[in-house]
């Protein structure tokens, strides 16, 4: 088989090229990684300090509500205000030196004591780390709305149940492996989908509007070889960078979860239940089609183009347009059906999810695979079509 020689050909000027290399091994097996640890320790320290931090909180009406004053100058890393206008609360805010103004009215006492509900008004800056201004706030609010409920009950001879008709016991029946697939699954295909692009991209350049530049594609087309066979041993090579560079992203991606120490354990036990070998047997199945979709597509664009610099210029905003199906992916709501399963790229991104969260319809399955075997075969058409023209080929 004469694409058989081309593409041995091929790999072997492909491992010479020490850019390519890089991208196929070394960028994913450690970038990953670093961006994992990366992403967790900032996660980590900016949760830390938004816990430690001192709220600075202004009280309007403290003669009011004496009560509801000590229980919030009571909290654990709280400092009163009392000297702020009230016209400049906002801007105080805004410019970060107040974390939040709390506004009491003179009803207040008399609302509490006719079993009413008595107004409280809480500026703050909803944009704060975490949200943890509010959820302070709102955690005094309840301990002391509770306190001043039961008082109600006791003095009035009630029962809680009077006011609360319903006991209600929610239960989740959907298992761990599926919520996890429903949160997570929809970022993992991120992984192989970019890399798998960017380990296609570097190969089909070269190969096609590389060999243009140097003059080496006459050379190959002087050959015994027909120019199906050209494209096929092209083609080959392309998708092999494109999958192991997919494959060694997950790889990366699994080893840095292992090594990560800012990781929860209790999550790391969930990935290592969820993602069993079978899971990321059949995601990676899912891999190969999408490679070699990317793989053909990739490789006619660059024979299409004049120069190197040329085929760059055209791939270059494929990277972004990629990106934005496997976003649609993730979204609340979005699911595999009889659509979606036809879309690329979106379709891997939502199957992935499924198989993740073991919930897998066999049906939406086969048609996914069906779909992108089916762009694949379409692009290495379009590309053998494009190859066979001698304008094409020789454009510069």
């Amino acid at each position: 088989m004469k694409f058989l020689t081309i593409a041995k050909k091929e790999i072997v000027d492909i491992t010479r090229d020490r850019r390519t290399i890089i991208m196929m091994i070394v960028v994913p097996l450690f970038l990953i990684p670093v961006l994992l640890g990366t992403v967790f320790k900032i996660t980590k320290s900016m949760a830390e300090k938004a816990s430690e931090k001192q709220l600075k909180v202004q009280f309007f009406g403290r003669e009011h509500a004496p009560d509801l004053y000590r229980a919030f100058a009571g909290m654990d890393k709280v400092i009163m205000l009392d000297q702020i206008p009230v016209d400049s609360v906002e801007s105080y805010i805004q410019e970060e030196y107040l974390d939040a103004a709390i506004h009491v009215g003179p009803a207040y006492q008399k609302n509490i004591t006719d079993n009413r509900q008595a107004q409280i008004r809480i500026q703050f800056k909803g944009t704060d780390s975490f949200g943890s201004t509010k959820d302070r706030i709102n955690g005094v609010l309840e301990e002391f709305e509770n306190r001043i409920v039961a008082e109600r009950m006791d003095r009035l001879n009630l029962k809680p149940e009077v006011v609360k008709a319903y006991n209600i016991a929610y239960e989740d029946v959907a298992s761990r492996q599926e919520k996890f697939g429903k949160i997570a699954g929809g970022w993992f295909p991120y992984v192989f989908i970019i890399f798998g692009f960017m380990g296609a991209m570097y190969p089909a350049l070269d190969l096609g509007a590389g060999e243009k530049e140097r003059g080496t594609l006459e050379t190959i087309l002087s050959s015994p070889a027909s120019r199906l066979d050209i494209v096929l041993g092209k083609f080959l090579v392309v998708l092999l960078a494109a999958f192991l560079t997919a494959f060694i992203a997950l790889g990366g991606m699994f080893v840095g979860i292992q090594r990560i120490s800012d990781i929860p354990a209790e999550l790391i036990i969930v990935i290592n239940e969820v993602l069993s070998p079978k899971t990321i047997g059949l995601i990676m199945t899912l891999v190969l089609p999408v490679a070699a979709f990317f793989s053909a597509l990739l490789l006619g664009l660059s024979i299409y183009a004049k120069s190197f610099k040329e085929a760059q210029s055209i791939v270059a905003p494929l990277n972004i347009v990629i990106i934005f199906p496997a976003i649609i992916g993730t979204l609340p709501g979005m699911e595999l059906n009889t659509v979606t399963a036809l879309i690329p790229v979106l379709n891997v991104s939502l199957a992935s999810k499924d198989i993740i969260a073991g919930v897998m319809n066999p049906f939406y399955m086969t048609e996914v695979y069906l779909s992108l075997f089916g762009f694949a075969g379409l692009a290495i058409f379009w590309c053998v079509k494009w190859f066979n023209r001698e304008s094409t080929i020789f454009r510069n």
